[in-house]
C-alpha cells in the first residue's frame, strides 16, 4: 500500500520535497496560498486526516501546531526547523509514531555525520561543525545573495547559540566567535548562529570537551551583519529586516553548499584528526540549498517508512545512523 504523506508548506523546499516524493508516496500539499493556515489547529487537524505523516516546510512560527496535532493522531512527524524552542516543544510530545525535528541540512545531516565520527574516537576533545549556504558569484558589499528563507535566515542570525565548552552546555551570542576557515584552498569565515548544534549539546555535555555550529561565510559578510543587527538595532525589529532583505538583496538559484565537520580526539592512545568535507552543487535545476534540505528530510522519512528508524515519540538527528542514512537514495546526495 503507498504511504499518504502531508507536505504543509509550498515555497522552495516544500516543492522540492514534493518533486523529490511524488513519483513513490500519495502526497497531499497544504500552503497558506491554498487555503491552509498553520496557525489554526483545527484546519491542521482536518488536513491530517488519513495520512501516514506529515512533513512541515513552512515557517518555523506553524511547526508546534503541526507537531501537536501529529502526535495526537499518531502519524510519523517531520520538520526542517532551526527554532530551539520548537524543538524543545517536541521533545514534550508522546506518540506512538516517530516526531523527528531539525530533518534538514544543518540542523539535520550535520547532526548526523558528526554523532557518527565521533563514535570513532576512544576520546573526544573537539567537534567542530561548520556549514554555509552561499551564492557562486556576489558584487554587493554583504558579498551574499538569498537562497532560502528569509525568516529563517535572521532567526538564526539573532538567537543564541548553544555550544559545549569545557564539558557543559552553554549559550553564545550569534554573530561572535569568528573563526577563518580555509577548505579546499578556499578562505571563509565563520561564526556562531543558533540552532545547528541540534540536541547535540544535551546528548553529548560531559562527554565532549568543545562542540560547535558555525555558520560559513564569505570574507567581510559578518561586519554587515552585526552592523544592521546590532548597531542599528535591528534585531528588535525583525520584520523590518525581513522585508528590507526581501525586497532588496538579490536571490539566486547559483549557489554551493559547504559542509564541514572536524573531530579532535584520541584513538588507541594517539590524539587524532578526522574530517569530512563536501561542497555539494544543485542538480536537475535545483539549487543546492533546496536540494541538501529536501534530500535531508526525504531520507528520514524513507528511514521511517521502510522501518529502519522504529523509535516512537521524539527522535533525534544525532540518534539517526549515518550509514543508513547515506545509503539512501536521498541520503547519497552527502557522500
Amino acid at each position: 500500500m503507498t504511504s499518504k504523506i502531508a507536505i504543509i508548506g509550498h515555497g522552495n523546499v516544500g516543492s522540492t520535497i514534493e518533486k523529490l516524493l511524488k513519483n513513490k508516496y500519495e502526497l497531499t500539499i497544504g500552503d497558506i496560498n491554498n487555503g491552509l493556515d498553520g496557525q489554526n489547529l483545527r484546519q491542521v487537524e482536518e488536513f491530517l486526516t488519513d495520512q501516514d505523516a506529515v512533513i512541515s516546510a513552512g515557517p518555523f512560527s506553524v511547526n508546534k501546531n503541526i507537531a501537536a496535532m501529529a502526535a495526537k493522531k499518531n502519524i510519523g512527524y517531520f520538520d526542517l526547523t532551526e527554532d530551539v524552542s520548537t524543538t524543545a516543544f517536541v521533545k514534550t510530545l508522546k506518540s506512538d509514531a516517530i516526531l523527528v525535528p531539525q530533518c534538514g541540512l544543518a540542523p539535520g545531516a550535520i547532526n548526523i555525520c558528526a554523532s557518527n565520527m565521533i563514535k570513532q574516537f576512544d576520546q573526544v576533545d573537539e567537534v567542530l561543525m561548520r556549514v554555509g549556504a552561499l551564492p557562486k558569484y556576489t558584487t554587493n558589499e554583504m558579498s551574499y545573495y538569498l537562497s532560502w528563507s528569509t525568516n529563517g535566515l535572521i532567526n538564526e542570525y539573532c538567537n543564541d547559540a548553544d555550544v559545549i565548552y569545557e564539558g557543559k552546555k552553554r549559550k553564545v551570542l550569534p554573530l561572535e566567535g569568528m573563526e577563518k576557515l580555509m577548505i579546499s584552498g578556499k578562505s571563509y569565515e565563520a561564526f556562531n548562529t543558533s540552532g545547528g548544534c541540534a540536541t547535540m549539546c544535551d546528548t553529548y555535555e560531559n562527554r565532549v570537551r568543545f562542540l560547535s555550529y558555525k555558520t560559513i561565510r564569505y570574507p567581510g559578510h559578518l561586519s554587515h551583519m552585526r552592523f544592521l543587527l546590532n548597531d542599528l538595532n535591528l534585531k528588535k525589529n525583525k520584520q523590518i529586516l525581513e522585508k528590507l532583505f526581501d525586497k532588496e538583496v538579490p536571490r539566486t538559484t547559483n549557489d554551493v553548499v559547504i559542509f564541514f565537520v572536524k573531530v579532535i580526539g584520541i584513538i588507541d592512545g594517539t590524539l587524532q584528526e578526522k574530517t569530512y568535507s563536501r561542497t555539494i552543487e544543485g542538480q536537475d535545476n535545483l539549487n543546492a540549498i533546496q536540494l541538501t534540505t529536501a534530500s535531508g528530510v526525504c531520507a528520514v522519512l524513507e528511514l521511517y517508512l521502510e522501518n529502519v528508524l522504529t523509535t516512537t515519540g521524539f527522535c533525534s538527528q544525532e540518534s539517526i545512523n549515518w550509514q543508513d542514512f547515506t545509503q539512501n537514495k536521498f541520503g547519497q546526495l552527502y557522500l
